[in-house]
């Protein structure tokens, strides 16, 4: 299982490779078991780490949560005010 921090370092990592503009990323990390509601691992029950990003929208900061499963630091999926975002 990774730990938090490492769910950390893997989102920044994506937002960069990525070239997303982000105003920054939380320290907190929520750790829980659930079943995943969207992507590839959709249906599963899976230990998973959710880590916020703000990012400056429209009418003020705006956050995006990406959901990281804890046991192989994999990304799943990404969840924003607009609804469930496919990670790639």
């Amino acid at each position: 299982m990774i730990p938090p921090e490492k769910a950390i370092e893997i989102v920044k990592d994506y937002l960069d490779r990525n070239k997303i503009n982000y105003i920054r990323v939380s320290e907190k990390v929520k750790t829980e078991k659930e079943k995943v509601p969207h992507g590839v691992m959709e249906g599963k029950e899976l230990t998973i780490h959710t880590v916020c990003y703000d990012y400056e929208g429209y009418y003020g900061d705006a956050h995006v949560f990406i959901t990281v499963n804890a046991e192989d630091g994999a990304l799943l999926y990404g969840i924003s005010s607009s609804g469930f975002l496919d990670l790639t």
